[in-house]
């Protein structure tokens, strides 16, 4: 009992404290969700920087979001200022894949055709777009990295076949889609699990922010 009572009246000097809170926060047990934290963070950082660059911004968010889930493919989509979408970065395609995507753009009518490119809504943010409705337009197979897969049938629920993907859309002030983040299966051939999916919600409105801010200036302090 006397040591328990020594060991309440005890004094703890702020000196302590700081130096308890700096090593958990860089030291402590790092799961996934921190990891996935800090990268975020540090594509956030990119607002404070006066050299902020949008268009470095969504490479490096293409190769970050390949890393940290495993999708096989990565691409981010922006509205331009004549209103069409065009691919702005692109990782895990190869170079006859990207020449293919460099040469598509779409106007928001387009982008939004069910006829052209059926969808199922996951979230109010996330659309799946699933290889048995053929999701894309005539000429686009060129663009998936093995178009001879396509037409392969599927045989779990969480398979992911060629010509899946998803796309994370943001909007702009005015409500028009200023663009999103489009994603493969994952290496695995798998299909995104619901958490990376909010994962890549969360970016989308990432970078929603960075487009606008892009758009209209850096405010002012």
């Amino acid at each position: 009992m006397a040591d328990a009572h020594a060991e309440s009246q005890k004094i703890v000097s702020p000196r302590d404290v700081v130096f308890k809170m700096k090593i958990d926060y860089s030291r402590g047990i790092k799961d996934h969700a921190i990891k996935n934290l800090e990268a975020y963070c540090e594509i956030c950082n990119r607002f404070e920087q006066p050299n902020f660059d949008i268009q470095v911004m969504v490479r490096d968010t293409t190769e970050l979001l390949g890393r940290l889930f495993g999708i096989e493919s990565v691409g981010v989509c922006l509205r331009g200022d004549d209103g069409r979408y065009r691919y702005a970065a692109l990782s895990g395609i190869d170079e006859r894949g990207m020449q293919e995507f460099r040469n598509i753009s779409y106007s928001e009518d387009q982008l939004l055709d069910p006829s052209v490119y059926p969808s199922y809504e996951i979230s109010s943010r996330t659309r799946l777009f699933l290889s048995e409705d053929h999701p894309y337009a005539a000429g686009e197979e060129n663009t998936y990295k093995r178009p001879g897969l396509i037409g392969l049938k599927r045989r779990t629920l969480t398979d992911s076949l060629e010509a899946d993907y998803l796309d994370c859309f943001f909007r702009d002030q005015s409500g028009h889609i200023g663009g999103y983040i489009e994603i493969s299966g994952t290496r695995l051939r798998k299909l995104p699990d619901s958490e990376t999916i909010r994962w890549i919600e969360l970016m989308a409105s990432i970078l929603g922010v960075a487009h606008q801010v892009s758009r209209v200036g850096r405010p002012a302090r």
